[in-house]
């Protein structure tokens, strides 16, 4: 397992991030049947796209076994919503799943604000529940989390976790 740096974006890293956001939007693709656009790019609702858009995003970076230079390997992005936080994005790449990236994205987006947190995921994925109840009981403690299914708009229900 290498070594990973979670640390907040900046600006300069939004061309990192709008390119990792079509590999995200890519895996979604596989559960929601989504197609990408005219352009060849899925769809970008909820990535940053501007400088001050960044402060919700964080990257997990680790060197590149080629170059050995930093290289982004994961992204997460969080905003407030309705009186809670919400987690509305996280993506590793597939040569660093199952290396605990996936863990410290959520561990430090999650300990980062505090309040009532929602993450959703969907229902299709069986790993990714398996992921969030675990993260949950790790950040929020037990007791202190729940989990709801809520109808998707475009498919099988989402589960909605909420902590505080």
């Amino acid at each position: 397992m290498a070594a990973v740096d979670v640390r907040p974006a900046t600006a300069g890293d939004l061309p990192a991030l709008a390119w990792l956001w079509q590999c995200f939007r890519h895996d979604l693709a596989a559960l929601t049947g989504a197609l990408p656009y005219a352009d060849g790019r899925y769809q970008t609702a909820g990535m940053p796209t501007a400088p001050q858009d960044v402060h919700g995003a964080v990257l997990a970076w680790r060197p590149h076994p080629r170059t050995g230079r930093d290289a982004p390997v994961g992204f997460a992005v969080a905003e407030a919503s309705s009186g809670a936080h919400e987690l509305t994005a996280l993506w590793v790449a597939v040569g660093a799943r199952r290396d605990g990236v996936g863990r410290a994205l959520a561990v430090t987006v999650l300990r980062s604000r505090p309040g009532p947190w929602r993450v959703g995921f969907q229902h299709a994925n069986a790993g990714a529940g398996t992921f969030w109840r675990t993260v949950a009981g790790e950040v929020f403690g037990p007791g202190r989390w729940r989990e709801e299914r809520v109808p998707a708009p475009h498919g099988p229900d989402d589960h909605l976790l909420l902590g505080r």
